[in-house]
């Protein structure tokens, strides 16, 4: 028995479903230590990104997606599970999950809401941003095959251990366009909230997350170096706001009770936000898209918010109990299961 990932990284494919894969595969680890893990991938820095050196998975990279099927075929043996985790967009794959692998190993989907009944033997949306429309369609569609909600939203250890029972209305704000951040937001969003950064109180600074896949900034002045700071849980932990593409991060804020402030990258993305924005009660806002945002929209809602410490306060406990860092392990035991049924 084998569980396969079959994920990338880095461009459209951002670095969220990579390491939601690996969260998910640290919890396959803890449930059951013996049974080995792979990642397939086409794209190189994979590696990397989820770790090799006393990992307890290996990684194969092929060139591409038609020598994926080409050469996990001679690897698959009775009893294994291949988790696919593809962003939209990439649905030109379908075929090939039906035709090549579908019926030789058991196949589960994450977070893909166009999935076909007959594409995969388990499909899982984590989180709380989906229809009701999208919802219906697919429990008619996949009926106990699909894991749908909050308690499967998968996030990193990482991320919990900073997570914090109290929140600090007098800490700064802290920005962040994901990991791989292909359109250069990140630089944008700095250069939209310059007129702001000139009259910051030293209390109330501005944090630049830059992702771990991110291109070096050209728009941002040595002086200004001091607010930039690499991707980590503990200053999005810290902060008193938090603003941030659509992406997993977004639900990893929400975990640890920050504030958030979502802009997303298209349209549908800014029609999950607005769902997600009804379903956590405000704890996250959502500021539309990106290509729609004016630096006067962005900068007065963040000293709205700035001036309203119980509005931020009123987020902070809106956001309790929503994402309660066991969805991993729950995906986790509904793979396991589904291999067990597979190998019996």
């Amino acid at each position: 028995m084998t569980i396969y990932f079959r994920v990338d990284c880095g461009g459209h494919y951002g670095l969220g479903h990579a390491m939601r894969c690996r969260t998910l595969a640290q919890a396959l680890h803890a449930c059951a230590p013996d049974v080995p893990l792979a990642f397939i991938t086409t794209t190189p820095t994979l590696g990397d990104i989820v770790g090799t050196d006393g990992a307890p998975w290996r990684v194969a990279c092929f060139p591409d997606e038609w020598t994926v099927f080409e050469g996990i075929r001679p690897l698959i043996h009775h009893g294994d599970v291949l988790v696919v985790d593809e962003p939209a967009g990439m649905g030109w794959t379908e075929p090939l999950w039906r035709t090549k692998l579908r019926g030789i190993i058991p196949v589960v989907r994450l977070d893909a809401p166009w999935a076909e009944a007959d594409s995969c033997d388990l499909l899982v949306l984590p989180g709380m941003h989906h229809s009701a429309e999208t919802i219906e369609r697919l429990d008619a569609a996949f009926g106990e095959r699909l894991l749908v909600g909050a308690e499967y939203v998968m996030v990193r250890e990482a991320v919990m251990e900073h997570r914090r029972p109290w929140y600090d209305h007098r800490a700064g704000t802290v920005f962040s366009a994901g990991g791989a951040d292909p359109e250069e937001a990140l630089a944008r969003l700095y250069t939209m909230t310059r007129p702001l950064q000139a009259h910051l109180p030293t209390s109330l600074p501005f944090w630049f997350l830059v992702g771990y896949l991110s291109k070096p900034w050209k728009l941002l002045r040595p002086s200004s170096s001091d607010f930039v700071t690499g991707f980590s849980p503990l200053t999005i932990a810290q902060a008193g706001l938090f603003v941030s593409l659509w992406s997993t991060t977004v639900y990893e804020a929400l975990a640890l009770g920050t504030p958030t402030l979502t802009i997303a990258r298209t349209a549908g993305e800014a029609e999950d936000a607005a769902r997600l924005e009804a379903a956590t009660d405000g704890a996250v806002q959502s500021l539309g898209t990106l290509a729609g945002l004016m630096r006067e929209t962005l900068c007065d809602r963040l000293v709205e918010l700035w001036q309203d410490a119980k509005e931020r306060k009123r987020m902070h406990y809106a956001s309790a109990g929503l994402v309660d860092g066991n969805g991993a392990e729950r995906v986790g035991r509904a793979v396991l299961g589904l291999a067990r049924e597979s190998y019996e």
